[in-house]
């Protein structure tokens, strides 16, 4: 434990125990002892502080058994991620702020600290995917994780949920809303966590694995929308305008718009590659170096594009799942629409 963490725990201790001391020999007696401690506002924020301190410290011992030593990126992501979240619950408390208490805070920090392992757990898998040899133990703390953290996320859901309908709305609305993100981002986790899985077993070759990620992709971006233009109707119907979800509600539309843009780009590119794409001549195999720039294998077959460069039949639908342009000369794969409505027209026209 670093010196500093060290001396911070130290501190919030012995000012926990000199409170405590000082309560027990005001009162004599439990009960009057208990009830000092919670109605003092400065005793009540220092209890708070070494709840503080003792999370801290439960989340340390959390990212040592699950994730060992973080990397530079992962915690470059986590702080980004923390500002953007802790922003978020402060224009939150403005549309709560009558409701606004020790449990708000209990329940943001139990929030956020949720949060955190929920991003670290993303980052990890998707660094795993990238890694060639991953050890079994780090496969079992992942799904360890998950399953914690997928347990967590529906016990407090449905608190969330029985709580707001038994007493109407409140501020456990925008714990709910948060919880049934969080459980949606386990199971997207987990799904791609799956297909890495699979496509490791077929020895990496797995060719429809980026064509799963991408419907997967497009029904995570689809169901978030969802939930975040429900919530939003929601708040304005009790509350009003939710500012603290506008960047969010923003990026998962920009975000769909866009995945639902390269599909459309996609399913016209592949629906017919062998008719659109024709097949390379061993003349022209041999003026090239005879290797796929994509995979860097060698080529006995190929495609060729508008652009007269080769590549595999695989390859080429691959890379298509992500980018509509040559992987060489970044050359667009469909014809301009000018140029696709003459070819259209000339097609039609009787010989």
């Amino acid at each position: 434990m670093p010196s500093r963490t060290l001396g911070y725990f130290l501190g919030s201790t012995a000012l926990v125990c000199g409170i405590a001391y000082h309560a027990v020999q005001q009162r004599h007696q439990f009960y009057p002892t208990v009830i000092a401690l919670t109605t003092s506002k400065i005793n009540v924020l220092v209890l708070c502080n070494e709840a503080l301190v003792f999370t801290l410290l439960f989340g340390k011992l959390c990212k040592k058994i699950f994730f060992g030593t973080l990397r530079e990126a992962e915690v470059e992501h986590l702080y980004e991620r923390s500002w953007y979240a802790i922003t978020e619950t402060c224009l939150a408390m403005t549309i709560f702020r009558e409701e606004f208490n020790v449990r708000f805070v209990a329940l943001f920090t139990a929030l956020l600290f949720g949060k955190i392992f929920h991003w670290l757990m993303q980052d990890r898998i998707s660094y795993m995917e990238q890694t060639p040899a991953v050890r079994m133990s780090t496969h079992a703390r992942m799904l360890l994780l998950m399953a914690i953290l997928g347990t967590l996320d529906i016990s407090f859901l449905f608190y969330a949920i029985s709580m707001s309908v038994q007493r109407g709305p409140s501020v456990l609305l925008l714990f709910a809303f948060e919880y049934l993100i969080l459980t949606s981002t386990v199971v997207a986790t987990f799904v791609k966590y799956a297909l890495y899985i699979y496509d490791m077993v077929q020895g990496g070759r797995w060719e429809d694995k980026g064509v799963y990620l991408f419907y997967l992709e497009l029904a995570s971006d689809l169901f978030h929308m969802v939930i975040y233009l429900s919530f939003f109707v929601l708040i304005c119907t009790y509350y009003g305008l939710p500012l603290h979800i506008m960047r969010d509600l923003y990026l998962t539309c920009r975000s769909f718009r866009s995945r639902v843009a390269d599909f459309i780009r996609y399913r016209r590119i592949t629906h017919n590659m062998n008719e659109r794409f024709p097949d390379a001549t061993e003349e022209e195999l041999d003026r090239t170096d005879r290797v796929c720039i994509i995979c860097r294998e060698h080529l006995t077959t190929a495609k060729k594009l508008r652009c007269g460069h080769l590549f595999h039949f695989h390859c080429l639908r691959s890379w298509f799942e992500r980018q509509q342009s040559c992987p060489t000369c970044r050359s667009p794969i469909l014809p301009p629409d000018g140029e696709a409505a003459a070819a259209a027209a000339a097609a039609r026209q009787p010989t």
